[in-house]
């Protein structure tokens, strides 16, 4: 089997236009990433803190309190100017120290001017109370006696919750906050990922392939006369081809990762990055009811809508580990193209035919679908998840574990469409 496959590949690697498509591609490739590293110097890697509201607090209640309160006001505004000021200079230990010692208090004092009851709606509320203690920082539930109304709204809470955990991994890990655009060794897999492969991905499979029916015909007629090689024939197939373009796919950007492995180090490989668990574990939608538009917020290299980015459901993990799940999801995909184009041009008799219905199907799916789309019938359709670094970090109202079941159940109804296309039409 393997003898096969590997002439396969070869075959495929020594054609002209396949090289031309290869050549196109690590070009459209370097050129993203340079203007990804020019971009990432005029991105700001600090955000802008929340602060703390007193417009729920009156001095009626206790004017002694209400002093001694404001006066830790007074002191947060100014660890947010000298704060500002660090992340203006670069100064990226002390912006970080600062960045969770206020976002704990912001936390904090949301939770303490809300309605909600801490158990049930402030998650990691422990860790907060952890970082508190270990930062030194004042209780703020002491002057829940001053506040006049309490609120429903916890939407900052979870956004200061987040920022807290995430500068803190930051600083005990010794990281300098990157910009969304950033390029170096570690992030240059995902940078690829989720800017060039959701639209080349499925180009390259069509126009490396759909030469394939005519090349392997004479092939095709020895080799399904025979009994225990026919059943085999499709997997081999199959095998050849998802190996050959995920070559083509994955050979440049580890090149591209030992290149820049000198200038910046791969440090970053457990960088932080914001992704949305539910949508991870399970099957799970983002609510959009009233929703009307997306406003999207970078947070390192995770860019998140508004609402998704104040939600409890988004947790940290290292960068390395979200690089395997999305090239896990990479994988997936190529296998779907590949079985895709495959029985399309099993099923029509013109080469160009089927390469023209594979583009439209994949590019109207693609329309219906677009980045941001809630329409939950969306669902099943696998354009939805054409960018696996989407659905992983929260960007898109369709989960990761939701994709990873749908591309690969598709995969396997196709798979099994192969088969019956090898015993039943002509070649």
């Amino acid at each position: 089997m393997w003898t096969y496959v590997l002439f396969n590949i070869k075959s495929n690697l020594k054609r002209k236009e396949n090289l031309i498509l290869v050549v196109l591609f690590i070009v459209c490739e370097i050129a993203l990433l340079f203007i990804l590293n020019t971009r990432s110097f005029t991105e700001s890697p600090y955000q802008t803190s929340l602060g703390i509201s007193i417009a729920s607090v009156s001095q009626k209640n206790d004017p002694k309190l209400y002093q001694e309160f404001m006066d830790e006001v007074n002191l947060i505004r100014q660890t947010i100017d000298k704060g500002e000021q660090d992340g203006k200079e670069k100064n990226w230990k002390s912006y970080c120290e600062y960045k969770v010692k206020v976002s704990v208090l912001e936390a904090q004092w949301y939770m303490v001017t809300s309605n909600m009851p801490n158990d049930s709606y402030f998650e990691h509320a422990d860790v907060l109370e952890e970082l508190r203690k270990e930062y030194g920082l004042p209780d703020l539930s002491q002057y829940e006696k001053l506040i006049v109304q309490k609120s429903n709204d916890i939407n900052l809470y979870f956004c200061s919750m987040q920022q807290a955990r995430y500068f803190d991994y930051l600083l005990k890990h010794d990281l300098a906050p990157i910009t969304y655009s950033y390029v170096d060794a570690s992030s240059v897999s995902l940078q690829t990922a989720r800017y060039i492969l959701p639209v080349v991905l499925p180009l390259l499979v069509g126009l490396l392939l759909f030469q394939q029916r005519e090349r392997r015909a004479k092939t095709e007629k020895t080799i399904l006369t025979i009994s225990g090689v026919k059943k085999k024939y499709v997997r081999w197939n199959l095998i050849s081809d998802v190996l050959f373009v995920l070559l083509v796919v994955f050979l440049p950007i580890l090149v591209y990762m030992i290149v820049l492995v000198p200038f910046k180090g791969v440090s970053n490989l457990i960088y932080p990055v914001l992704y949305y668990k539910p949508g991870f574990t399970g099957f799970h939608y983002w609510d959009t009811q009233g929703l009307d538009h997306i406003e999207l917020v970078a947070s390192g290299l995770t860019n998140m809508s508004v609402n998704q980015f104040t939600t409890p459901g988004m947790e940290l993990m290292p960068l390395w580990q979200c690089t395997l799940f999305v090239a896990f999801g990479l994988v997936l995909s190529t296998i779907f193209y590949v079985l895709l184009i495959t029985v399309l041009s099993k099923l029509m008799k013109n080469k160009y035919l089927s390469l023209l219905v594979f583009l439209v199907v994949l590019g109207l799916c693609s329309l219906a679908s677009p980045l941001g789309n809630m329409q939950k019938i969306n669902t099943f359709n696998p354009m939805s998840y054409r960018d696996f670094g989407m659905n992983l970090l929260g960007t898109s109202y369709f989960g990761y574990f939701a994709g990873i079941v749908i591309i690969g159940l598709y995969s396997v109804i196709l798979y099994l469409v192969s088969k019956w296309c090898a015993k039943k039409v002509r070649v």
